[in-house]
């Protein structure tokens, strides 16, 4: 069932009008009509609003299967993953060499905020070819009484445990921990649990112990195997799992995109990563739990047993392809999420800080790239969900963001809520390893918007390229003083386009990321791969950022001790230095005051070719010798040549490349004494066309 068919059952079913629900969400009745249909589908902001006016779980009406799905098991099925499933450790060399920790897990700082960026990063690079979205699900849970005892059972934890007590006997960090995550168990007799799940991805597809998705994730470290333009390249996020289970324990199930052996459901493996232990003998560390393989005398795959995945808490509702992963005895390494609420609230921050672009709607009725829906829970009772909504986090950003989806940027920033966009140039260097090329020059996007806040949160500059994840954010300085408070974010790579050079800057800067993704610096890999000028590429982008954004939000000095003088500039018009955006623009204007004070303006606009009638609202401002621009309110508004004034927007005709109107100011709403005012006139784009 869709979200479509479910919103239409719950209206019939409650006896509620579509234009009632319209109302209360703020949409047109045919808005809604197009989401019963299926030929639209709501944003998230708009999913929750149904939701809270239904009376019916927002996760419900976005994604349909219930968040513990009840399936009958089939005891025969029981018996036999219990009879066929097994624990095999890795033995240690004979050189006796030991390690003592997975190093790929102190890579990162740890932290829940860091598993939801990593994690989601994974989740995005894993859509599936022809798919317009992912879904995340995080479900935090809390297990205790039968509840554990079944679960424990399930995995054969008596049988794990000596292997634990073994490896937390040293005094290296991990044997600190997991010594601590047993002590716990043991004195509160409860677990807490971490499931990561996504949906409309590829899964674990390959072979058992050849190159593939399943290999790289399973039993490889620092294996990628993940195409150019992922937002991975190292292999080291999926460590970040291990890393927050105090037992170095992750159980797996996969529903696989395209078959492996003719079998699609419910692969299920799981994987511990211990250091090194002595028991009855030296053991290696990393372990695995799964179907005995007596040609390779390990355990590998065990598919299709829906007791087996009912018990693990390892359900996968619909079929659909995708990869589940559960954390057994999750916690955060930095010690600041304690409880299961407190882990529920900093994934839901996390994601919408790291994916607000992936999460961001790219139009009306289009699909964000990436939805997350958080869950916690105990012994299977819901405590909560949530939809994460990134513009309940980042309004200012994600309306920025749509503000370059629809066409409505501006050329200059005078009030809260406006937009600049500009063009970036990245020269590239010359690439010398595959896929070689010469010189190219990218034009990466920077969007500015003003904000009306005080927050440590202004007054810095995002980074992001085509996995639409948050690379980086840092404060931009220095700034003159009296510059507008403002967000900013580039676009680089596939996050400005599709063309060649596009795909060239998305390698590039992929290239210049460290295992971290969390900057564009020389790497290695940069390095081995380019030619020279890579450090002045990136250096010199880094400078035009900044120096792009001080010019855009440096506040004019305005000078009239010219006083009546002055009177020949009353009217003028500010055109952006260069064409950056295809948007309507004032070319001439002339005006007059008249008897009552008002300002009498003639206006000639030029329209960008398109197909759809471009819809504007002109805009005047007095800038006054302390002010940056007071918006004043037109009186009336007349079309003059190939236009007509609708209330206080002007619709131009069909194909029209030019417009003429007249605006009459109103008095009323002038801060000042017009005579005595500097004016501005702009014009603001309305996405769509007059229907």
């Amino acid at each position: 069932m869709s979200l479509g068919e479910r919103l239409d059952q719950e209206l019939q079913r409650q006896g509620k009008t579509q234009v009632a629900l319209a109302e209360a969400v703020g949409v047109s009745p045919a808005t809604v009509s197009q989401w019963r249909a299926g030929s639209k589908k709501p944003s998230v902001a708009n999913v929750i609003k149904i939701g809270e006016w239904l009376g019916v779980s927002p996760a419900w009406l976005q994604f349909g299967n219930d968040p513990a799905p009840s399936r009958p098991v089939n005891e025969k099925d029981r018996a036999a993953y219990q009879r066929d499933c097994i624990w095999y450790y890795r033995s240690a060399p004979n050189d006796q060499g030991r390690e003592l920790g997975n190093a790929a897990g102190f890579v990162f700082e740890g932290g829940i905020p860091t598993l939801a960026r990593e994690t989601g990063q994974n989740i995005l690079d894993e859509r599936k070819d022809g798919e317009p979205t992912v879904r995340a699900t995080y479900t935090v849970m809390e297990l205790s009484g039968p509840h554990l005892g079944s679960f424990l059972a399930a995995i054969k934890f008596d049988e794990v445990r000596p292997h634990l007590e073994a490896a937390s006997q040293s005094r290296q960090k991990v044997a600190t921990v997991i010594r601590k995550g047993l002590e716990t168990l043991d004195a509160e007799q409860r677990l807490v649990l971490v499931k990561i799940e996504d949906f409309g991805a590829n899964g674990l597809v390959g072979p058992e112990y050849d190159n593939g998705r399943y290999m790289a994730v399973v039993r490889n470290i620092l294996d990628s195997f993940k195409d150019e333009n992922a937002g991975g390249s190292y292999g080291l996020g999926k460590s970040v799992m291990w890393a927050c289970s105090q037992f170095g324990l992750v159980l797996i199930n996969s529903t696989l995109s395209i078959p492996q052996d003719s079998r699609r459901e419910g692969r299920f493996i799981v994987r511990m990563e211990l250091p090194w232990h002595r028991l009855d003998k030296d053991y290696a560390g990393p372990a695995w739990y799964g179907e005995w393989d007596p040609e390779k005398e390990c355990t590998r795959s065990y598919w299709a047993n829906p007791a087996l995945a009912a018990d693990t808490l390892l359900d996968r509702p619909d079929g659909q392809s995708g990869t589940s992963f559960l954390i057994v005895g999750a916690y955060d390494p930095s010690g600041e999420s304690n409880t299961v609420e407190e882990m529920h609230d900093s994934l839901c921050r996390a994601l919408a800080d790291n994916f607000w672009p992936a999460m961001t709607e790219p139009g009306e009725g289009e699909q964000a790239p990436l939805v997350a829906l958080v869950r916690s829970e105990r012994n299977g009772r819901v405590l909560r969900e949530d939809v994460v909504d990134p513009a309940a986090y980042h309004p200012a950003k994600v309306a920025m963001l749509r503000a370059h989806f629809d066409e409505v940027t501006v050329d200059t920033l005078e009030a809260p809520g406006d937009v600049v966009r500009r063009s970036i140039p990245l020269n590239l260097p010359r690439r010398t390893a595959e896929g070689a090329h010469d010189h190219l020059q990218h034009e990466a996007v920077l969007l500015v918007a003003e904000v009306d806040e005080e927050s440590a949160e202004i007054n810095r500059i995002a980074y992001t390229r085509g996995s639409q994840m948050i690379i980086r954010e840092v404060p931009v300085r220095p700034l003159s003083m009296g510059s507008r408070p403002f967000h900013a974010v580039v676009l680089a790579g596939l996050g400005a386009g599709a063309e060649p050079a596009d795909r060239a800057a998305e390698r590039f800067l992929r290239a210049a990321e460290p295992p971290e993704h969390n900057h564009w610096v020389v790497t290695p890999d940069l390095s081995r791969s380019y030619s020279m000028g890579y450090h002045k590429a990136l250096s010199d982008f880094y400078a035009e950022v900044g120096k792009t954004i001080r010019e855009i939000v440096g506040r004019p000095n305005r000078d009239l001790s010219d006083g009546p003088d002055a009177l020949k500039e009353l009217l003028r018009i500010t055109p952006p230095s260069e064409a950056t955006t295809r948007r309507p623009r004032v070319k001439t204007a002339m005006g007059n005051l008249d008897d009552e004070g008002r300002w009498i303006v003639e206006a000639t606009v030029t329209l960008p070719p398109r197909k759809e009638p471009w819809r504007f609202s002109p805009t005047i401002r007095f800038g006054t010798e302390k002010g940056s621009g007071v918006p004043v309110m037109w009186e009336s508004l007349t079309g003059l040549s190939r236009c007509a004034a609708d209330s206080d927007v002007i619709v131009a005709e069909t194909g029209a490349r030019s417009v003429r109107f007249r605006g009459v100011t109103d008095a009323s709403t002038h801060p000042v004494n017009a005579r005595w005012a500097r004016v501005l006139v702009d014009v603001r784009v309305y996405k769509g066309s007059t229907a």
